[in-house]
């Protein structure tokens, strides 16, 4: 009987070592896909892996774009792409402004459809929320591409969307969920905040949080909603709250966009000065001149997400053109791309502030709509 239960004692504690085995051999498996992943977005994207063949150029065509709020940089930054590209074939385009009022934007894309356009593009605009404006502007043959009009990218024919110009959110918040991980060696306890207004904010949040339980010895003390709109009013007093309750545990704040750290700083100002444990802080998105500069000078900022805004601009001309000669969308959807101190010079040196690829995706569009 003895014998039989030192046997059983023994089976458990080898059960118990191969199970601690396993997992550390899992651990150390995951730590090696999230610095593989991590690498890949950090390296430039100088090989395009666009199309490279599609319908020449048609002629003579009007386009109106809609913008959620052209004091948006994202928004901006398309909207010079798209004129950066209209000004190689002749067409014609207008802009009306939506200055981030739902109502405006909804009576702007009544007043498009009233211009009889070929085309409108929603920049920045929840096609979800103006699904029967869409449903008509369907029905006379207006084309409707979007940017960030829905949550993921490609057609929505439910939408009315032709297309819908992004980079994949799932892609854009795994990453940044990743970077925390392999950053700590798989020792992150973090904070993530959204905007439950928006799906997309939503679908990356729920993204980074189930990438950090991924990660056995991280944690994720919290998810925490604040809207957009009243990141400026509430996020001291919301930070406050969170120092009170896990005071030093916080390692890391993921967030859906810079906007969420812009208004961070002055609490991690004071943190600072008291002697606290600063937070490394990481957008899923946005990539703004303000993001690179605490980026590159290593302040309150370990990294963020940003999209090619040109290079979209251009490909949604091109997605435009394919939709006038009756083709498919080209299902393109530019590769994530991760902006920390090791590649933030490449940014800080341009003029523009833009993530721009020099990858010679102008060069590529033009050939396609040369015919050549």
């Amino acid at each position: 009987m003895i014998i039989k239960y030192f046997i059983h004692i023994i089976a458990v504690l080898c059960f118990g070592f191969m199970s601690l085995c396993l997992a550390d051999n899992h651990d150390d498996d995951f730590l090696s896909f999230a610095q593989k992943k991590v690498e890949l977005a950090v390296k430039s994207n100088d090989i395009w892996d666009g199309p490279t063949v599609g319908p020449r150029i048609v002629r003579n065509k009007k386009i109106i774009f809609i913008a959620s709020d052209l004091r948006n940089g994202g928004v901006y930054g398309v909207a010079k792409g798209m004129s950066e590209a209209i000004s190689n074939i002749g067409w014609q385009l207008n802009f009306i402004d939506g200055r981030g009022s739902e109502v405006r934007q909804g009576a702007a894309l009544t007043e498009a459809i009233g211009f009889k356009p070929d085309a409108i593009l929603l920049g920045g605009i929840d096609a979800l929320r103006h699904k029967n404006i869409l449903k008509k502007a369907q029905s006379l043959g207006i084309v409707v591409i979007g940017w960030h009009a829905s949550e993921l990218a490609g057609s929505n024919k439910a939408l009315g969307l032709y297309t819908n110009i992004t980079t994949d959110p799932i892609e854009v918040a795994e990453v940044a969920a990743l970077l925390a991980i392999v950053d700590s060696n798989g020792q992150a306890k973090i904070i993530v905040f959204s905007d439950p207004n928006y799906k997309i904010a939503s679908m990356k949040a729920s993204v980074m949080v189930d990438t950090i339980k991924r990660c056995s010895a991280c944690s994720v003390l919290e998810l925490k909603s604040l809207p957009l709109d009243k990141v400026a009013d509430e996020m001291p007093n919301t930070l406050s709250a969170l120092w009170e309750k896990y005071n030093d545990e916080i390692t890391y704040i993921l967030t859906i966009n810079d906007l969420y750290i812009d208004y961070a700083i002055p609490s991690l100002e004071s943190r600072l000065e008291t002697g606290n444990i600063i937070p490394h802080n990481i957008s899923a998105g946005d990539g703004s001149k303000a993001a690179y500069k605490r980026i590159n000078q290593n302040n309150f900022q370990l990294a963020t997400v940003p999209e090619p805004l040109y290079l979209q601009g251009w490909q949604i001309i091109d997605e435009f053109n394919r939709a006038f000669n009756k083709h498919p969308p080209s299902g393109y959807s530019t590769p994530v791309h991760l902006v920390t101190p090791d590649n933030v010079d490449e940014l800080m040196n341009q003029d523009t502030g833009i993530y721009d690829p020099k990858n010679g995706y102008r060069k590529v569009y033009l050939n396609i709509w040369k015919g050549e």
